[in-house]
């Protein structure tokens, strides 16, 4: 067949709907947020795709997962296997790397052990995840993680008045009392008070095994410093994650290992070179340029592998990521740098014929690199493949073979077709929603009076990863646009510099998840539950706790959750709703109780805009519209906070604080997930929120939000090395003059 044929789909807010999809073309999924696009993408297309091929694979799975619906669907044909290419992370582990899930690194490691200057070496000995390869000091992370003492004891209190932060170091607790039995420290002296030898003992004391033989009875224990105790604790054989060090960021402190600075290898194996250079060199140099220096290479011997190193990481470099280097650990990436190595992963398979879905594949591009993700695209669906991309960039949809719009609005309002066909012939669509953004009739207002600074925060000689000891006054009082190519260094300078910095003066909304908890619901998050809660309490003259999924309120079986969960191992857990409650997580006695004839799970199935409405409660609507604000109004009260997408989950953190005044708010690409449409919405909050007197920043690749700032710092001009430069500063006119300024080249 030469299309995906789909009719009557029903799913979540689809209304019925039919649409076809021609196959081996480039075809963007488009629509506000919250329309509908999702879910015909990956609840109707990839989970279907992935339904039928698990049920191929024999009777044994076929038995597991004969409860699992397909979707809410009348027919789908022409399908094919599908792949699904989102923006998650790849691993958690500190030990995956660019170059490992790339397995560019394994033919660096077999190029090693062909014609490194040291003999006798196997591919093995080049592992850092191997005894053979590994440093001794960092058991090959390339990391050195330590603690901060001063999150470990108050210098300014004794140990009898809990100088202690840990509950065991602190009065009565385990090793209080194990430290007691030394008779080495005075417990009512302040710590900052102590001797060196004293705060070393107390701190950073090697293991010493103590004994209590008193009144016949005889006990042996150790005691350890503090900081030493904690390390050990929490090493095991991965050791201490990046990620668990981001989330204790007060206790500890990562460093390159000062054995094998970073290369993860030790002596033997980063004695060994090719060309006067070890691995370590070549691992740890940006893919712009390794490239050039593995075609440097001149051996019959290693012809082969570099031909085919040289491929793929041209594939890395072409989907925007060129600035990584082999040995950036994997858990350190961002959601869209995620699924860009997992895109250059799949330019390198010989499979044809499957089906390519794509979730925003230009998130976190700056406009100079869009270009290039649209030949990968491209490349992917010349390779007789189909593409389809649920996507809001204008360059990307412009350049499919088709589109296909969903809307016109969110949640119940919209779910309908609007439109399918060709670029060409969105633009002059009268019914398309988007088509409009596109052939430039109704873009963003841009301002030409731009507001002045009434102070400044600065940062000075910024050295942080590829920082070239910049120093930057931050303006406040206005929005503030920081801008340049992925991997320039803006996360360096705001993200890890200036918000830790002035971490007590500004509210940082990241994209991180608001709770990876299943059982934290939008409403909870906002503050309406409790009082919804309230409401039906009292209109049936009961106990509110009885409105609690998770108290005993809530369904026995699933224990709350409307769904249970069938653990596949070797692929993603299979979710199935739940057989007593079908889903509606509540006891039957719970949903008979109404209010203005709807019960709890009918409340939890609205949006929070019709919920608005709904109420008459003053404290709920407040809640609610903030989240209408943010552009969130279509979200239902009742979804769970661990489906949110980065960018939803960022608004999500801004609802929460806009009643805030006097603040500098720092947002981090919030235009990520947003229609054209919703931008222009965000937009006038944050120009509302510069109004009221606060201070915005953005980090953003958006030129409609660029052209609209107060300030631009503009960073670069290119990624990883060749970056971390102040390349502009000014208003977006004043930007657009730097000719070495990429983003003042796509501001004229």
């Amino acid at each position: 067949m030469d299309k995906i044929s789909i009719k009557g789909a029903r799913e979540h807010n689809l209304k019925n709907i039919t649409v076809e999809i021609p196959r081996n073309k480039l075809t963007s999924i488009i629509g506000v947020s919250g329309s509908g696009k999702s879910t015909l993408a990956f609840d109707i297309l990839f989970a279907e795709g992935q339904r039928q091929y698990l049920e191929s694979l024999g009777t044994f799975t076929a038995r597991n997962l004969q409860r699992t619906e397909r979707p809410d669907v009348d027919e789908i044909k022409g399908l094919s296997s599908t792949v699904m290419i989102e923006q998650k992370q790849i691993g958690k582990s500190a030990r995956s790397t660019v170059g490992t899930v790339t397995e560019i690194y394994t033919y660096l490691r077999l190029l090693f052990s062909r014609i490194g200057s040291v003999k006798n070496l196997s591919a093995s000995h080049f592992s850092f995840n191997n005894i053979l390869g590994a440093c001794k000091s960092c058991r090959g992370l390339g990391i050195e993680i330590t603690v901060d003492p001063n999150s470990v004891v108050d210098f300014t209190k004794s140990l009898n008045e809990g100088a202690g932060y840990e509950t065991t170091f602190r009065p009565g607790g385990r090793y209080f009392n194990i430290l007691k039995t030394t008779d080495r420290l005075d417990f009512d002296t302040p710590i900052k008070d102590y001797s060196k030898a004293d705060l070393d003992f107390l701190l950073y004391s090697p293991q010493i095994k103590l004994k209590n033989d008193s009144q016949g009875f005889v006990q042996s224990y150790s005691w350890e410093g503090m900081i030493n105790h904690i390390i050990r604790q929490s090493k095991d054989l991965r050791g201490i994650s990046r990620t668990k060090a981001k989330k204790s960021k007060k206790t500890w402190i990562i460093n390159s290992c000062s054995l094998c600075k970073g290369s993860r290898l030790n002596e033997l194996v980063s004695s060994s070179t090719i060309r006067n250079k070890n691995i370590g060199y070549y691992a740890n140099l940006p893919l712009t340029q390794l490239i050039s220096k593995i075609k440097e290479i001149d051996s019959r011997e290693a012809e082969a592998i570099v031909i085919r190193m040289t491929e793929l990481i041209q594939g890395v470099i072409d989907v925007g990521i060129g600035y990584l280097s082999l040995n950036r650990s994997i858990e350190t990436l961002s959601g869209g740098e995620a699924q860009r190595i997992k895109l250059a992963r799949e330019l390198g398979s010989d499979l044809i014929e499957l089906i390519y879905i794509l979730d925003e594949p230009t998130a976190g591009l700056h406009p100079k690199d869009v270009s290039n993700m649209i030949k990968t695209l491209k490349n992917l669906r010349d390779s007789q493949n189909t593409v389809i991309v649920v996507e809001h960039d204008p360059t990307v949809i412009l350049e499919s073979d088709h589109i296909i719009e969903i809307g016109p609005k969110a949640g119940k309002y919209g779910g309908e077709l609007i439109f399918s066909g060709t670029p060409n012939e969105i633009v002059k669509s009268t019914m398309s929603v988007t088509g409009k953004y596109l052939s430039k009739e109704n873009i963003c207002t841009y301002t030409k009076s731009r507001r002045k600074p009434t102070g400044f925060l600065s940062i000075e000689h910024a050295t942080l990863h590829n920082l070239k000891d910049i120093s930057v006054n931050i303006p406040k009082g206005v929005f503030v646009a920081v801008t340049g190519v992925s991997g320039s260094g803006k996360s360096s300078l705001i993200n890890d510099i200036f918000v830790k910095k002035y971490s007590d003066q500004v509210i940082f909304v990241d994209q991180s998840q608001v709770g990876g908890m299943v059982r934290g619901y939008i409403a909870t998050y906002c503050g309406a539950f409790d009082y919804i809660r309230d409401v039906f309490a009292k209109e049936n003259r009961v106990n509110k706790n009885l409105f609690s999924s998770n108290s005993k309120g809530g369904c026995s079986d699933c224990k709350g959750l409307g769904f249970e969960t069938i653990n596949m191992h070797f692929m993603a857990d299979v979710k199935m709703v739940c057989e007593t409650c079908n889903g509606k997580k509540y006891i039957p006695e719970v949903l008979a109780y109404k209010y203005k004839g709807k019960n709890i799970h009918e409340v939890l199935e609205m949006t929070s805009e019709e919920a608005s409405s709904f109420f008459d409660d003053d404290q709920i609507t407040k809640r609610l519209d903030m989240l209408t604000e943010v552009g969130l109004g279509y979200l239902n009260l009742g979804q769970t906070l661990d489906t949110l997408s980065g960018g939803e989950s960022q608004r999500l953190k801004l609802a929460s604080n806009l009643h805030k005044k006097g603040e500098f708010y720092v947002l981090d690409e919030p235009t990520s997930g947003l229609h054209p449409s919703d931008i222009e919405k965000l937009l006038k909050l944050l120009k509302r929120l510069v109004d009221s007197g606060n201070s915005v920043l953005v980090i953003e690749h958006n030129l409609d939000v660029i052209r609209n700032a107060d300030w631009i710092i503009d960073l670069g001009p290119d990624g990883g090395d060749a970056g971390g430069q102040i390349v502009a500063l000014g208003t977006p006119e004043d930007v657009a003059k730097v000719a070495r300024s990429y983003t003042g080249q796509y501001l004229c």
